[in-house]
């Protein structure tokens, strides 16, 4: 394993948003060349003045915490000589997630040792309670027409299942691939059936659907589409927000329905946002050109333009797209526009999987700014408490917004 996937796994494993896969290959790398990860974590995450002691009981309750996790079978840690630092060890505080460092070694053997000034050892590891909160990954849950539920990002590359002429397969981590089968001889191959990928609070994954259209699927989103596009149409349905990149074919239109909205397409590629609890549903247009309609209501895209619909009236307002704040998620971004905090913790709240709270009147506030959606959640808050007068506290899951 060379050194940046090593580091990549770490840290991975630290913010909790390690694949089972990834964590056995982890775990399975540290049996075998326990010095090279000691180092590799030692090197980016120790540092004799870096964050605050913890005392005894603090660190007696984290080391409880850590035999309790289930996802080790162990229950006793066997001795091997103790690494010792000349100072007190101190955990760097940029690293989030210490008491999962701690569950590695303690898993096979290693473990850190605090020392006190006057020669004695302790058990103290520094827990940050903000390391709860973690940026999203890629995680999704299929529901295939027979009712069962395959978590993605537990299983392995490969085959999953044979439905209808299709044959599911995971492909790599955060995409799934239908490949069809025009020879498939086996029961049910003529069933029309509808499997539903559902991304939960924290993470994004996409979808490649058997007429080779691709969509990308954002957090708190599910699409529901048949497992072979028969007829003369080709319908799928969305909650939340994808972007589709749409297979064209003249003889054979593309749908997207949400509610009593309608997208139809032929070939294109487009964005669209239908959150239940934002206040609109919005199409924005990059390639080709859609047909929006809604109880009667009708309006045609050009590339560049947007349509939005609220979410208690039929109209269609269509304007210029701001195609960057579109697509920000999808290429990794936050990209608020003057944006009220309340819309702007929805997203952050998908994303981290994390509940918020109000404290105070935020009506009048708006705010800009581009941020990466792979910070911590404790940078990003930071970032937008230096753009505004609004304050943030963390407790657990939970964001509590403060003026």
């Amino acid at each position: 394993m060379n050194n940046e996937r090593l580091r990549s796994l770490l840290e991975q494993y630290f913010n909790d948003a390690i694949s089972n896969a990834d964590r056995d290959e982890l775990l399975s790398y540290l049996n075998n060349n326990p010095g090279e990860v000691f180092s590799t974590v030692d090197e980016e995450m120790l540092n004799l003045d870096g964050a605050p002691e913890f005392d005894n009981a603090r660190a007696q309750k984290v080391l409880a915490d850590i035999k309790a996790d289930s996802r080790f079978n162990d229950n006793v840690v066997p001795a091997v000589p103790v690494i010792r630092k000349n100072n007190i060890l101190k955990l760097y505080a940029g690293w989030v997630k210490i008491a999962a460092a701690v569950l590695i070694f303690a898993s096979v053997g290693f473990y850190f040792v605090q020392r006190q000034k006057n020669g004695a050892v302790k058990n103290n590891v520094a827990a940050n309670t903000a390391a709860k909160i973690v940026p999203g990954s890629n995680k999704a849950i299929l529901t295939l027409a027979t009712g069962k539920s395959i978590v993605l990002d537990s299983v392995a590359n490969g085959a999953l299942a044979n439905l209808g002429k299709s044959q599911v397969n995971k492909v790599n981590d955060g995409k799934l691939v239908y490949d069809v089968l025009p020879n498939a001889t086996h029961a049910g191959v003529n069933a029309v059936l509808y499997n539903t990928l559902t991304i939960p609070p924290g993470g994004q994954y996409q979808v490649v659907l058997p007429d080779g259209t691709q969509v990308w699927l954002n957090s708190s989103s599910s699409l529901s589409y048949p497992t072979e596009f028969t007829g003369n149409s080709r319908t799928v349905k969305l909650t939340g927000e994808a972007y589709f990149e749409v297979a064209k074919n003249k003889d054979k239109p593309f749908y997207v329905e949400m509610n009593n909205v309608q997208v139809k397409v032929l070939g294109t590629h487009f964005n669209i946002s239908a959150y239940a609890d934002d206040n609109d549903l919005t199409t924005t247009l990059l390639e080709g050109s859609v047909q929006i309609s809604k109880n009667g209501s009708q309006a045609l895209l050009k590339p560049g333009q947007q349509a939005v619909i609220g979410s208690t009236a039929d109209a269609i307002a269509v304007s210029k797209a701001h195609i960057n704040e579109a697509m920000a998620w999808k290429n990794g971004y936050f990209m608020f526009n003057d944006d009220n905090i309340v819309d702007i913790m929805k997203k952050v709240s998908r994303w981290y999987d994390a509940d918020v709270e109000y404290q105070g009147n935020f009506g009048t506030q708006r705010f800009g700014g581009t941020f990466t959606r792979s910070k911590s959640i404790t940078d990003l808050l930071k970032n937008l408490e230096q753009i505004s007068n609004v304050h943030f506290k963390i407790t657990g899951r939970r964001i509590t917004v403060m003026q």
